[in-house]
């Protein structure tokens, strides 16, 4: 079976229409700041920070101290939330809305959207972190 040059034109079109409108899968594991603020209103600088932009959480793998405050914003008009293991603990946030949560403990952290499924990111909490 052979399908004419304009189908094939429609579908990849259609197929990049529907990466960019939906985003990736939230696994980039880089955000150029190593996962800690630097110049954001409303975060401290040096704390740890993850952005949520284009349809994704930036960075998606951070690493915490335990008793550690984490930082979420929302950089875009989408609506999004922190949800934590399944609980959402942030409710909707609108465009530059902060979240801030305190790990309950040390151990792996699934965050994900409700909005948007896609968006997945796995915070680390342990006793002690490095500086860096």
């Amino acid at each position: 079976m052979r399908l004419r040059p304009t189908l094939w034109v429609a579908a990849l079109l259609g197929t990049a229409l529907l990466t960019a409108f939906c985003g990736g899968g939230g696994d980039d594991d880089s955000s150029g700041d190593g996962g800690r603020a630097s110049g954001v209103a409303g975060v401290p600088d040096g704390a740890p920070f993850i952005n949520q932009d284009n349809l994704k959480f930036s960075p998606s793998k951070l690493t915490v101290s335990k008793n550690e405050k984490v930082y979420f914003k929302n950089s875009e008009t989408a609506v999004h939330t922190v949800t934590i293991e399944g609980k959402n603990e942030s409710g909707t946030m609108k465009k530059d809305d902060i979240f801030i949560w305190t790990p309950p403990g040390t151990g792996e952290f699934k965050v994900t959207c409700d909005f948007h499924p896609q968006m997945r990111a796995t915070i680390n909490v342990e006793d002690s972190v490095p500086a860096n």
